[in-house]
Formats: C-alpha cells, structure tokens, sequence
C-alpha cells in the first residue's frame, strides 16, 4: 500500500472519530436538555401546585371568618348553631392540612377543593336564615313593645283603681269610726252622793264619773271595741296613773298618754258608755278638757271646769 493510500485511510477513521464524538456530544447535549426541560417543569408543577395550596387555604381561611361572624350573629337572634359548629370543626382541620402539608395528596386536595363551593353556598343559605331571623326578632320587638305598653296601661288602671279603692276604704274607715255623743259629767262625793254638771268645786271631787253614748253608724262593725279616756289638766298633761290603768296608745304617729281604758261589745244600739275615775288627790283648779278614743280615732271630746 502505497503512503497516500495509508494517509487517506488514516484520515478517513479520523473524520469517523470526530462524527462519533460529534453525535455523542449531540446525543448528550439533547439528553442534557431534555433532563433540564424535565427538571424544570418539575419544578414549574411544584411551583403551581403550592400557589394552589396558599389560594386554597386562604379561601378556606376567609369562609372561616365569615363563618365565624354567621355563628355569633345567628346565636346573637336566638337561632341554632349547632350545625355550624360542626362544619366550622370540618373547616379548620381541613385548613390545618393544607398549612402543614406540601405534598398534599392530589386526590385530598381536589376533594377540599371542591367543597369550597359548598360552604360557599352555605354561607349564601345562612345570609337568608339571618335575615329570617331578623324579621321574626323585629315582629317579637314589635309585640313586645305593644304587649309592654298595654301592661303599663293596665297597671296605670290597677294602680288607679287600686288608688280608688283605698280611697274608698278610708272614706268607709272613717264614716265607719264611732261617734261619742250626750257626754255629761258627775261629781261623786265623799258620801257618793252624784251631782251633774260642768262645774265643780274641788272638795265635791272625791270620784268623777263621765257618761256618753255611742252614736248608731250602720257602717260600724260590730263587735269588741276598746275605749280611751284621757282627762287632760289646765297645764296640759293628761291624768296618768298606772294603779288606776293608765297607759299609752299611738294617735297620729306619736306615742302619748291616756288616762283610763275598757272595752266594750259594741251593738250599734246608742248604748250608755261609764268611766269612774278616782284620782287620788285632789282636781287641779280650772278647765279640765276630755278626749275619747276608739280604733286610734277621736270620737269626742268636752270640758268641765274646776273651781
């Protein structure tokens, strides 16, 4: 073989050679591209799968405030919430595991997803429930309100013929009070010798005897009544002697003195009442005033004069 015939042989493997290492380096740079395209849609998938994590979970996050302000405002017009309560629970562990899951399984993903139209459509039916509500609470209002004034009138009316009616009974109390009338006085002496009058002198007084009858009232119920004398002296005082059943009694709120009481069965018949009173000593000079009391009233009163 001649040297030209062996240089062209040579340079015909050598020109094979560089078209191998041509298409190895082609065949690796297409392998090294197609991995890199690989990579990055890998990558690019990755990428779109966790912005759809956040979006769903930012859905999810504000359906659970809005639920949370359905909750506290059906609760607030007295509807029930316990439904809500249960799908609020289904929520946040719902939430949970897109916050702490980044390869979320697609199939579990897909399934929270799609229940996001679901609560939507609840708090759609929860805006109407709220509503509903607020029109059955603004009708109770209104009855209440109405149902309050007319219990303020008809208390007004009680209150007023309540009013009335202790009018009335005071009116009754008082016509019904017993009335002393024909009060005459007598002077006992030492001999029991009585003597009428208004006037008398001092030694005549050994014993006073002081009469009257009880007026007829049809209003007056008959029945125990207690009688109260007191025989007040020309200086002011009432006669007091608690040997001779002397005591106090209320009139007009004050606590005060009397001289002489008994009781008696009242019979509406103008009966005769008697009080004797001894005093002990003798009358002071001057006017002597005396009072008679029955039931905490005054039913009479005069005078005699002591000289």
């Amino acid at each position: 073989m001649s040297e030209s015939e062996t240089k062209k042989g040579v340079n015909n493997r050598m020109i094979l050679i560089i078209a191998m290492l041509v298409i190895l380096a082609i065949i690796n740079g297409v392998q090294y591209y197609m991995r890199l395209m690989s990579e990055q849609k890998h990558n690019e998938k990755l990428e779109s799968k966790e912005v759809e994590l956040r979006s769903t979970f930012f859905t999810l996050d504000s359906i659970s405030g809005e639920l949370d302000l359905k909750i506290q405002e059906i609760e607030r017009l007295g509807g029930n919430i316990d439904s809500l309560i249960i799908y609020k629970e289904e929520l946040e562990k719902e939430k949970e595991e897109l916050r702490i899951s980044r390869n979320l399984a697609q199939e579990r993903f897909l399934k929270i997803k799609n229940k996001i139209e679901a609560y939507e459509s609840l708090l759609k039916r929860k805006d109407k429930e709220i509503t509903k509500l607020k029109e059955i609470n603004d009708e109770l209002l209104t009855e209440n309100i109405s149902l309050k004034s007319e219990k303020n009138t008809l208390n007004r009316e009680i209150n007023s013929l309540q009013s009335e009616k202790g009018q009335m009974q005071e009116k009754i109390a008082i016509a019904a009070t017993l009335q002393a009338e024909n009060i005459k006085f007598f002077s006992i002496n030492k001999r029991g010798k009585e003597k009428e009058g208004s006037e008398f002198k001092t030694k005549q007084i050994e014993q006073l005897k002081i009469s009257f009858n009880i007026e007829e009232n049809p209003l007056a119920e008959i029945g125990a009544k207690t009688l109260i004398l007191r025989i007040i002296e020309p200086e002011g005082s009432a006669l007091y002697n608690v040997a001779a059943g002397s005591g106090t009694f209320e009139y007009n709120g004050k606590e005060i003195f009397y001289t002489a009481n008994q009781e008696i069965l009242f019979d509406n018949s103008k009966q005769m009442v008697t009080f004797n009173y001894d005093k002990g000593n003798e009358f002071k000079k001057g006017r002597h005033k005396v009072e008679l009391y029955s039931d905490g009233e005054k039913i009479g009163e005069d005078y005699f004069i002591v000289k």
